[in-house]
């Protein structure tokens, strides 16, 4: 987990470069979509809120506009609907499932390739081609919220796979990069931090859950 020192593009928040234990997990194919988001408010859940598309449509395009807290209310809508529990992704899960079984860093490769992942704007579910893992669009289009409370690097985090409960629980962890940025912020590796009550065009989340 993490990059390596000499990683073009590297901020040295991202490391030091550790191993982790992950335990087997699911995540989603594609990130929640503003059908999938209506469909919570329609049944009464993520408190009625109706999040904004920045301009680019709706349907099956990534919600936006969705703050940690909001992405909280989903997955426990979800969880009360399905009659199973979903989760966000910790982060150390994000960055595995992101890599696609890769050292890269982007799952294709060592450089950016603009065929592989929205910038500009966002696109529909599923638009552009899967990781090894068969995620797509786990690199721009929406930011990802996980569910980590922010530490400045990885010294003090978790190598169980688990999120980190430590640090700064105001602000947890967002990854993935977003439709808004620059190719180095779309590195598997990339991590920024945000406060859990800002809603922003960029961010939106994937759910994930324990296998039994």
């Amino acid at each position: 987990m993490g990059s390596p020192d000499d990683e073009a593009g590297r901020f040295p928040y991202e490391g030091p470069q550790h191993e982790v234990t992950v335990s087997s997990f699911a995540i989603g194919t594609y990130e929640v979509t503003f059908d999938q988001w209506a469909a919570c408010v329609e049944d009464g859940g993520c408190n009625g809120y109706n999040p904004g598309d920045a301009g680019f449509g709706r349907g099956a395009r990534p919600a936006l506009f969705i703050s940690w807290r909001d992405a909280q209310n989903y997955v426990n809508w979800l969880s009360r609907k399905a009659g199973r529990s979903y989760r966000l992704p910790s982060e150390a899960e994000w960055e595995y499932a992101a890599r696609g079984g890769e050292a890269s860093p982007y799952w294709w490769g060592e450089r950016f390739d603009r065929s592989k992942a929205a910038l500009g704007g966002t696109v529909e579910v599923g638009a552009f081609a899967a990781n090894g893992f068969g995620l797509h669009e786990i690199l721009g289009n929406a930011g990802e919220w996980v569910q980590d409370c922010y530490l400045n690097n990885f010294t003090e985090t978790p190598t169980d796979g688990s999120a980190a409960t430590s640090g700064d629980c105001s602000r947890r962890v967002i990854r993935g990069g977003s439709w808004r940025g620059e190719p180095r912020e779309l590195r598997s590796a990339n991590r920024a931090r945000i406060t859990a009550t800002i809603r922003d065009r960029s961010m939106g989340f994937r759910v994930a859950a324990d296998l039994e």
